[in-house]
């Protein structure tokens, strides 16, 4: 549904944006057409002009054109010798009219054109122009202004499309992120909600069968599904909330937020039986947001600490290197194939080696961070031997 929507609306767009190109050609069109035709219009009058101003005699008009003259007191008006007598008619019509111009007729489809001018000596004088000329002109401008706007539209047909698809693109674009975001959301919270669901009804049947207080074991498992439907939950929340951040501009520094988080997570690692420790001699600031920053390593760490073994080692260390600064986060886990070092950054993806826990948003989360302020994110290591993610930030 939201597939075809967009199609209408790209399709709408590209005929709202064409019909406005093409009225505006069309505007732009005539109104060349009208100057164009006057500015002719106005030539052949001043040409006509100087005709009469220069003309001594009939005899001799420029070529399709022809003067007549009637004398002071004469009654019969002199024509150019090769006039037909409709043009004769339409001369001598012309002659006992009022000075200026007249447009008429000399026969089927013969327009002509008349200008008319009295002479102080009291002879009236009148030049006729063939218009066929001129009609022919105006109607191949008319034709050329045809093929213009037709091509131009054309144009604005191929524009318009593509400026309508780049137009619905982002919208398409959004879609597909929300989809994949409710996908994401009813894929990891199914699992928790059916096992939370399941335990409590399982406890609510022993409930009535057992004391309360033989159930302590299984209302530590719940409290514990509890817990990780809100880390879910709570992954989901920060990934959509992440775009809308202002960007970060704040002297931050990182080894006392690596020591802020590595304190944070401590107890967490020692229930797993992890030994979590942190490098980070003196002060080592960067600009950023302190939040966001605390956030990417305690994902990090929380990763590693999920892929290690009991007994096993996670390093935090912030240090300078070549120019930028470095947390890494090291483990002597169950190590990834270098082969899915991208991979490991798409949401919720699994591991292949070792335990297959879910890396949830966490990674992904941690390399946004990493591209809000400008840095990146590196990771390396082979399978069975650890890993290692490092933080690069530019250095103030």
């Amino acid at each position: 549904m939201d597939e075809v929507r967009l199609k209408r609306a790209r399709r709408r767009s590209v005929a709202q944006t064409a019909a406005a190109i093409g009225v505006v050609l069309l505007l732009v069109g005539a109104l060349m057409f009208v100057l164009t035709s006057r500015q002719e219009a106005r030539a052949l009058d001043s040409e006509l002009g100087q005709v009469l101003t220069m003309a001594e005699d009939v005899d001799d008009p420029p070529p399709g054109q022809f003067l007549a003259r009637l004398a002071s007191g004469a009654d019969v008006a002199e024509v150019t010798a090769n006039a037909s007598p409709e043009l004769v008619r339409v001369l001598d019509d012309a002659l006992r009219r009022q000075p200026g111009r007249h447009d008429a007729s000399a026969g089927d489809d013969h327009p002509v054109r008349v200008l008319v001018a009295h002479r102080a000596d009291g002879s009236r004088w009148a030049v006729a122009a063939d218009l066929a000329p001129l009609r022919d002109r105006q109607a191949q401008l008319g034709v050329a202004l045809l093929v213009a706007e037709l091509a131009g539209l054309a144009g604005a047909l191929a524009a318009a499309a593509l400026l309508a698809r780049r137009a619905v693109a982002p919208l398409a674009s959004a879609l597909t992120l929300q989809r994949r975001f409710v996908a994401d959301a009813s894929h990891e919270l199914r699992t928790p909600l059916t096992v939370l669901h399941t335990r409590a009804q399982l406890l609510a049947r022993r409930a009535r069968a057992q004391p309360v207080e033989q159930l302590a074991d299984q209302l530590d498992q719940l409290v514990a599904d509890t817990r990780a439907l809100g880390a879910v939950v709570e992954d989901l929340l920060v990934s959509a909330a992440a775009e809308h951040e202002p960007a970060p501009n704040t002297v931050v520094d990182l080894a006392e937020v690596a020591r802020e988080v590595v304190a944070s997570m401590s107890a967490y690692a020692r229930e797993r039986e992890i030994e979590l420790c942190v490098e980070a001699a003196g002060e080592i600031v960067v600009r950023g947001a302190p939040a966001a920053l605390r956030r990417a390593l305690t994902a990090l760490v929380d990763n590693a600490i999920g892929h290690v073994a009991v007994g096993g080692h996670v390093a935090v260390t912030v240090h300078r290197r070549d120019g930028r600064i470095a947390a890494e986060v090291a483990d002597d886990g169950v190590g990834l194939d270098p082969a899915e070092a991208d991979r490991l950054f798409d949401r919720f993806t699994r591991g292949t080696d070792g335990t297959g826990r879910r890396f949830g948003l966490g990674l992904a989360l941690a390399q946004q961070v990493a591209q809000a302020h400008r840095g990146s994110l590196e990771v390396s290591g082979a399978p069975g031997r650890g890993a290692t993610f490092t933080l690069l930030l530019p250095a103030l």
